[in-house]
């Protein structure tokens, strides 16, 4: 199956984006939000990669924002913020790395971690910072528990989206 992403001015065939993005340490020469949902809570995670970041000797500032996100309620999908712990990298280059929860129902809290403007100056420190920071996890990042998936409902588009979001950036192997 081929998917076809639309980013502005820019058409991106995936199967032969995802070949090019695996094998090669070089991305496009275009911006890349990547984002990507986690199996750890964003606060217990923050603290790991505040950790993560010290241990690599990255340059980085602290701030706290907030996220909105839509929450369904009945069948009404309504506004909701999340408290966001954002990392402002500065060396050895720059990125922004966003932790939040969101809360899709009432019973269940899906983390995020998500990276703004991943480039190919710097996609090699952000491997490397997402690397150490899956082996610090006690499992890897993509993997939900039993609990977790029934809590969010067995089918949930976002444990795929997970896998392959992490394939993607070149940390988790196919």
């Amino acid at each position: 199956m081929v998917i076809t992403l639309f980013i502005p001015k820019k058409v991106i065939n995936t199967q032969s984006f995802n070949n090019q993005f695996i094998q090669s340490d070089a991305m496009p020469k275009f911006d890349y939000k990547w984002i990507s949902p986690i199996s750890f809570n964003s606060e217990s995670l923050a603290k790991i990669l505040r950790e993560v970041l010290e241990e690599l000797g990255y340059e980085f500032k602290r701030d706290s924002v907030q996220k909105h996100f839509d929450k369904t309620y009945i069948i009404v999908p309504l506004l909701r913020f999340a408290y966001t712990f954002r990392f402002i990298v500065e060396k050895p280059s720059e990125f922004t790395v966003d932790l939040y929860d969101t809360q899709p129902t009432h019973s269940s809290v899906m983390p995020y971690i998500e990276i703004d403007s991943v480039t190919d100056e710097n996609i090699r420190d952000i491997r490397k910072m997402l690397r150490l920071l899956a082996k610090k996890l006690p499992r890897e990042p993509w993997k939900f528990t039993l609990s977790q998936r029934f809590m969010h409902g067995a089918l949930m588009p976002e444990f795929r989206k997970a896998k392959k979001a992490w394939e993607r950036i070149g940390v988790k192997k196919k």
